[in-house]
């Protein structure tokens, strides 16, 4: 029930009980409310800030690294006719840019694109003799052509170039 309030010289009592209107009881249900609110403002705020920046209808995976290729398939389900660009990256360092249109016809026979050219096949560069880490991230362009965020294929795939593997031209530092 509501507060009601009778005005005596300039001070506000309550009318009834005289007990007074702001307990530590509403307090904490004041706080609870507040908390409630400012969750629920935080989650739409991260989830509109995510739809925005990413594109959660890139599907793909990155199969096979080794020191002679980096393989996989990237498709947009929400237009599965475009071809996505991707980036490797090895040992946390850009390497070549590319777009997925190699011959995959797995992923069209898995349903999930509309043609058989959603593959990408990178050339493995000359690299130190060791363990590496191949990372591959498609492009995905926001409302504006000039912010572009990258979101991972599949997961790292580590992989060893040993002594007698190892290129002949610059190695990769």
């Amino acid at each position: 029930m509501p507060p009601f309030f009778f005005f005596q010289t300039d001070q506000m009592t309550p009318a009834a009980n005289n007990r007074p209107w702001f307990t530590r009881q509403r307090l904490v249900q004041f706080l609870l409310g507040k908390s409630v609110v400012e969750a629920l403002l935080v989650t739409v705020l991260g989830v509109s800030f995510y739809l925005v920046v990413s594109n959660p209808h890139l599907r793909g995976w990155l199969d096979q690294a080794d020191s002679h290729a980096i393989a996989g398939w990237v498709v947009d389900e929400k237009s599965a006719g475009t071809r996505v660009e991707v980036q490797l990256f090895i040992d946390d360092r850009f390497i070549e840019s590319g777009f997925a249109n190699a011959f995959r016809p797995d992923v069209h026979a898995s349903q999930r694109a509309g043609d058989d050219w959603h593959g990408f096949v990178f050339k493995t560069p000359p690299l130190a003799p060791g363990t590496h880490e191949a990372r591959v991230y498609a492009i995905h362009r926001g409302a504006s052509a000039e912010r572009r965020t990258l979101q991972i294929v599949g997961k790292p795939i580590k992989f060893q170039v040993g002594a007698l593997t190892a290129g002949t031209g610059d190695v990769l530092r």
